[in-house]
């Protein structure tokens, strides 16, 4: 029957990610694979309570259709919560989403023709990746750097792109612990960018799922905050489930005017609304207890687990052997840079056979390289874990630095 499915579908592939991750599910195997958050990050006692409130007090809504925006209440909270962040916007700018993936989805439906040009960073996350090819759109990567993305070669990448008839459509960033690398865009260059998108008329798509896990370092203003200019040309992405709780599967979209008109089109029949019990779980927590208090634990716990992990790739990793890692501020994942000859894919069954689990690098890339990378995530795993796991890890690298060395 594979002649009924659509050019679309067959143009689209799996997540490397979660097809790799299938072989780590053995209990034995350390996986520094999933980006998921701490599950004892989550509230979930004060969540249960809250589930069975809101249901108790008022069935007839929470358990009912809702608008395609989303909750009033949701809105006017997250609104009140974004404007000391230097985020000042109505509620009528935020739309919820089913998941900031299901944003990733909607800007792609509302924005993205076929052969349209996104310009995303090397590496970037997987799951806008595949959003944008489901989309048939043009990816044309740019280099990061340690601050962030090359502007200089996206300048040069546009005019590339440009002189060869192409539609230049959209900016892709995660300029905050960037998913996978770890690494922030300076403000020198966030400001650059929106220079950029002004002059050339691109739309940025700021994705902004880990900007609130900062442990360490000073604060860099989004790029939506800095964005003055009035078009409303940056449109951000921010997810609960970094923050709260990745099951309630809610996330905001920021968008202002006809392009927050042209988002709230697709959404409706994509799937009507967002579920408004966990958007009302959600508020009634905030309300409660808010949000700052509950992030600074998770800082903690997330700090503590990124130092484990630096600390046991400084001991375990073969030394003067030409590897780097990121030391990321905050968020989930740090970036590791193998020698040229390593292959992070086909090393992968070698490591599950050593009992741990990373990302290839590869996965990142819209361009065929990052063969010699991989992601790793401290997130999920205890710090002895971490410990052990790395150690497996620097042995696996020293047998394959081996059999490449003369």
């Amino acid at each position: 029957m594979i002649q009924h499915v659509s050019k679309r579908a067959s143009g689209s592939k799996r997540s490397a990610i979660r097809e790799l991750l299938k072989l780590t599910e053995r209990p034995e195997i350390i996986s520094f694979g999933g980006g998921l958050p701490a599950p004892e990050t989550f509230p979930h006692e004060q969540m249960a309570d809250i589930a069975a409130e809101v249901i108790r007090e008022n069935p007839q809504n929470v358990l009912q259709y809702g608008s395609t925006e989303g909750s009033r209440t949701l809105r006017k909270l997250m609104a009140e919560w974004l404007r000391p962040q230097g985020i000042d916007v109505t509620i009528d700018q935020l739309l919820v989403t089913t998941a900031s993936q299901q944003g990733l989805d909607l800007l792609c439906k509302a924005f993205i023709d076929p052969g349209d040009v996104i310009f995303c960073g090397l590496p970037s996350y997987l799951g806008a990746i595949q959003s944008f090819r489901l989309f048939e759109s043009r990816m044309v990567g740019v280099d990061l750097e340690d601050d962030g993305m090359n502007l200089d070669m996206l300048e040069q990448r546009i005019e590339a792109e440009r002189a060869a008839g192409h539609r230049l459509k959209a900016v892709y960033v995660i300029p905050d612990f960037q998913n996978p690398s770890g690494i922030s865009m300076s403000l020198e260059k966030r400001k650059r960018l929106l220079q950029i998108a002004r002059r050339e008329d691109l739309l940025i798509f700021e994705d902004n799922p880990y900007g609130q896990l900062r442990f360490a370092g000073d604060p860099i203003p989004s790029i939506l905050s800095l964005d003055d200019e009035g078009a409303g040309r940056v449109m951000m992405l921010f997810t609960f489930s970094k923050v709260l709780c990745a099951g309630l599967r809610l996330a905001l979209l920021i968008a202002s005017g006809d392009l927050m008109d042209a988002l709230v089109r697709v959404k409706q029949p994509t799937d009507l609304c967002t579920s408004k019990l966990t958007q009302h779980m959600a508020a009634r927590y905030i309300e409660r207890y808010g949000l700052d208090d509950h992030l600074a634990e998770i800082r903690k716990i997330y700090r503590v687990k990124r130092d484990a992990m630096i600390k046991a790739l400084e001991r375990h990793m073969p030394k003067d052997a030409g590897i780097s890692w990121t030391n990321p501020d905050g968020g989930l994942f740090l970036w590791v840079r193998l020698p040229k000859g390593l292959n992070t894919e086909t090393m992968f069954p070698r490591a599950i056979e050593h009992k741990v689990a990373y990302v290839i690098g590869s996965a990142f890339y819209v361009d065929g390289r990052g063969e010699n990378t991989m992601r790793l995530s401290y997130s999920l795993v205890s710090t002895e874990d971490i410990e052990e796991g790395i150690r497996r890890l620097g042995d696996l690298i020293r047998e394959e630095l081996a059999v490449i060395t003369p």
